[in-house]
């Protein structure tokens, strides 16, 4: 089941960002996100959150903030699960365009992105930044 995340998730989704990223983000962050009137997102259980998105809207567009499953749900359709909400959200509130950025190293969602119709736009070098290195940034774009 997918839920709309509130400010009452910073917590958890906090948690499970520290857990996909090297430089996961604050619980204050997440909660200074989630009390905008410009942020949105969804999780994909209520009672043990496996994975959320967080997006922002300005106008008729979206971007991705960040989106991130924990590892042992992935494989699971839970990732499918939050693209389709964001999808969904994008066409009830007449969106024209959904905007991310992803690792050049992370192959598999950028193919799980090319399935739901994003293309490849452009590429900001170096974006990412690793314990090792710096990693470039592939921008993608989905037209409604």
């Amino acid at each position: 089941m997918i839920i709309e995340l509130s400010t009452d998730d910073a917590e958890v989704v906090s948690q499970i960002h520290r857990e996909c990223f090297d430089y996961g983000w604050s619980e204050k962050s997440f909660r200074e996100m989630l009390s905008s009137d410009v942020f949105f997102g969804f999780s994909s259980e209520e009672n043990f959150v496996e994975g959320f998105v967080l997006c922002k809207i300005v106008c008729e567009e979206i971007e991705i903030v960040t989106f991130c499953v924990l590892p042992k749900f992935r494989n699971r359709g839970v990732g499918k699960s939050l693209i389709r909400s964001v999808d969904d959200y994008a066409k009830n509130h007449s969106v024209e365009k959904i905007f991310l950025e992803v690792s050049e190293d992370n192959v598999i969602a950028q193919k799980i992105y090319e399935n739901f119709g994003y293309k490849k736009i452009s590429e900001r070098r170096r974006y990412y930044l690793t314990p090792t290195s710096r990693k470039n940034a592939i921008i993608m774009m989905k037209t409604f």
